[in-house]
């Protein structure tokens, strides 16, 4: 293969993959509802006609935890939102954390009642050690709840257990962003960042 040649062929995949991480990076930035249906406990969950959401939320246990109906199902199951982790307030072995009931709060003024898309990450374990399904919470309107919720300040990256890398990053950069702009659990009125 001749130099120049060679070169273009570089140049070309350099191109490639600069475009693709600047596609990844938009498509964490803006919500989007998806297509498709995702991959739920039973091949029964997700209806045949492609819908936007695939459960209805049934109540708001606090403010990372939610009770669900899945499209085709007659239990409900609970599910635990994927990277974040909002102060405690209905753990009974726990006291009330700061902003615990203000998280909580939010979480069901925002769900409860409401259709959502639940989906997973190929990265993370299906199901927590409590039997809790694992999943990113998409809103109707195409919010990324779970990404909602650290961006306002209402929850801290949870980033110990096993995730998808971006997301990690995005989780992060959500935290350091809530905190620089001192929202909710950051004010240092009410939490300073502090449990």
């Amino acid at each position: 293969m001749s130099k120049p040649r060679l070169i273009r062929l570089v140049t070309s995949l350099l191109v490639f993959t600069a475009l693709f991480a600047i596609q990844t990076y938009a498509a964490h930035e803006t919500p989007v509802t998806p297509t498709n249906p995702i991959a739920t406990s039973t091949p029964a969950a997700v209806p045949a006609a492609s819908t936007s959401t695939n459960a209805l939320v049934v109540r708001a246990v606090d403010g990372d935890t939610l009770e669900v109906r899945l499209d085709g199902e007659t239990d409900d199951v609970k599910v635990r939102l994927l990277g974040v982790n909002t102060p405690e307030s209905v753990d009974p072995r726990r006291a009330v954390e700061c902003f615990g009931k203000e998280a909580s709060k939010h979480t069901k003024e925002m769900t409860e009642g409401m259709r959502v898309r639940l989906e997973q990450d190929p990265q993370a374990d299906e199901v927590d050690k409590y039997g809790r399904l694992l999943r990113n919470v998409v809103l109707q309107n195409g919010t990324d709840f779970n990404a909602s919720l650290v961006r306002e300040g209402f929850a801290y990256a949870y980033l110990d257990f096993p995730l998808n890398k971006l997301r990690k990053v995005e989780l992060a950069n959500l935290q350091k962003e809530a905190e620089a702009a001192k929202r909710g659990l950051w004010d240092p009125n009410i939490c300073d960042g502090q449990k």
